[in-house]
């Protein structure tokens, strides 16, 4: 992407306004950052499939390129079409907990369009935010996520603090008011047994 002027919008008005929506569906197509609102915290989102967008969340963020990011869905039926396998009963546990703050850690697939992911596994999560899970059916890609903050430091939930920190780094701040929660999604491996619990978070396994 070449550098422009953020934009920001509230996601209502986004989904609301077409040639918004369609140029910001081609900017993350071309790999802008954004910033979006979930069911826990603001999140930094980039295409999947953007290396150069990857790289400017990992240098935005100081964050340590041995972590990575998350994968948006809408429902639990994404997995099986990207190739995400797990057993029926990790599945009947992570649908139980769909849309919400669990993070399932499962194993990347071995063909399909995640056979490429840069990491042996790849967190996957459903947020529980109605107007994101409409916003993520639209977009033509899927986005890898993280809490918008700089490592290391608390997350806000105050769209005016985080926009006025990061105007200058990224191409879309999309918007939904100060967010309730605050508490990040719960981690859990699925890939082995027992599944382990990586970070406790908004929920209780």
């Amino acid at each position: 992407m070449t550098n422009f002027e953020m934009k920001r919008i509230k996601i209502h008005d986004l989904l609301e306004d077409k040639s918004s929506l369609n140029q910001f569906c081609n900017d993350m197509k071309n790999g802008a950052v954004a910033v979006i609102p979930t069911d826990t915290l603001y999140g930094f989102a980039v295409s999947y499939n953007s290396k150069e967008a990857i790289e400017k969340i990992y240098k935005i963020k100081n964050r340590d390129t041995k972590k990575p990011l998350i994968l948006f869905v809408t429902n639990v039926d994404e997995l099986d079409n990207l190739g995400l396998k797990t057993t029926e009963e990790y599945k009947s546990i992570i649908k139980a907990n769909w849309p919400g703050g669990l993070t399932a850690v499962l194993q990347r697939p071995s063909i399909g369009e995640l056979s490429d992911f840069y990491f042996p596994t790849i967190g996957v999560r459903a947020p529980n935010h109605k107007n994101l899970l409409k916003l993520l059916d639209i977009l033509p890609i899927k986005l890898l996520t993280t809490s918008a903050n700089r490592s290391g430091a608390p997350s806000d939930t105050n769209p005016d603090i985080i926009a006025k920190e990061f105007e200058n780094e990224i191409d879309w701040f999309i918007e939904d008011g100060i967010l309730p929660s605050g508490v990040p999604s719960t981690v859990v491996d699925f890939t082995v047994n027992p599944p382990k619990i990586l970070r406790q978070g908004k929920i209780k396994i």
